[in-house]
């Protein structure tokens, strides 16, 4: 999967205020325009605005208009399945699964999408008629709104180059690619069936998080990603219960908008040149904004965080581990059986010297 590189302040000096203010206008904007599920416009456009680099390419910005269409393809898959339960798991099994291929072997963002989107739509159908019908139009309304709103700040506040990126990616290029993705299903699959049949959607976060580290390649990217996104929970956690302390003393809208634009800002910015990955920075970001965005509904606080943080941690370490034990069971003896034996010519069977 394509790795999130730090942003060249030459480059794109006004990277980290047009986020900022990209965040905040969603924030605002999300309640006028009819979006019921307040924490879709913050984290896609902290998402689309934070993983732009180089010259503005209008290809790209027109990215978000894959949301809606998505939605509501999905959302007629999970009507038109819902009724018969074998047939809506094998439906969503197989986006997911087309999802974590896109991850794997293409290397690209559009993986994450297919995976995100229908996890989101199939927990919320198996919640309720009214949940489905408003994570779809959430979705509908928040991919055109960032469409025209990405545009609008790209114009306002342009990056400094010409230079179209070309992302840099490594896709996994295994022997037998039907196994490795088969692997990745059967740990995917039971995490996701665990969500429906809880029907809860404050449970979307752990086959969202399940997908960024069966995303990786290699033993090592994976530990990685684990470290980078479990740090960034933390850090982004404690950002985000500041907010809300602060928002309990001063329950103003207009502070929390504030709030949230000065938290994208602190964060973009140290994308440029900060200690940490640029993914850690994004994604703290993000779950300050989600947590933040989620408190106004009738829970506690403490309860949405501490649900967050030992949901992330549970699902990220459960994945790296029980990959790392199916590769080894499975995969590393198919590769010791492919090792050539010492002295013998490459491509000859091992009984063909007796």
């Amino acid at each position: 999967m394509e790795q999130l590189t730090k942003v060249d302040r030459a480059e794109d000096p006004w990277f980290a205020v047009r986020t900022a203010l990209g965040v905040g206008l969603a924030v605002v904007l999300a309640e006028p325009l009819g979006i019921t599920v307040p924490m879709l416009p913050a984290a896609f456009a902290l998402a689309l605005l934070s993983g732009q680099r180089g010259a503005f390419d209008l290809r790209r910005a027109m990215v978000p208009l894959i949301i809606p269409l998505l939605a509501w393809i999905v959302s007629f898959l999970a009507t038109a399945t819902l009724g018969e339960p074998l047939l809506f798991t094998a439906v969503f099994m197989a986006l997911c699964a087309a999802g974590l291929a896109l991850m794997l072997f293409r290397a690209g963002p559009v993986g994450v999408v297919v995976i995100v989107i229908p996890t989101m739509l199939s927990i919320a159908a198996v919640t309720s008629d009214q949940s489905l019908i408003a994570m779809r139009d959430s979705m509908a309304m928040t991919g055109v709104m960032l469409t025209v709103l990405i545009i609008v700040l790209n114009l306002v506040f342009p990056p400094a180059t010409r230079r179209i990126h070309i992302p840099r990616s490594d896709p996994h290029q295994p022997e037998k690619p039907l196994l490795d993705l088969a692997l990745r299903s059967a740990i995917f699959a039971p995490v996701l069936l665990y969500c429906c049949a809880a029907a809860d959607t404050n449970l979307i976060i752990m086959p969202i998080m399940v997908a960024y580290v069966l995303g990786q390649s290699d033993h090592a990217m994976r530990r990685r990603e684990v470290i980078e996104r479990l740090s960034a929970t933390v850090i982004g956690a404690a950002v985000a219960m500041l907010i809300l302390l602060a928002y309990r003393l001063m329950p103003h809208w207009p502070l929390l908008v504030a709030a949230m634009t000065l938290v994208t800002l602190y964060f973009t910015a140290k994308m440029f040149d900060g200690a940490r990955s640029a993914v850690t920075y994004q994604f703290a970001c993000s779950v300050t904004a989600i947590i933040v965005m989620s408190s106004f509904t009738n829970r506690d606080t403490i309860e949405i965080v501490l649900q967050r943080v030992v949901l992330s941690t549970m699902a990220a370490l459960m994945a790296l581990c029980l990959l790392a034990l199916l590769e080894a069971f499975i995969l590393a003896p198919r590769r010791r059986r492919a090792l050539p034996v010492a002295g013998q010519p490459l491509g000859q069977e091992p009984g063909a010297l007796a």
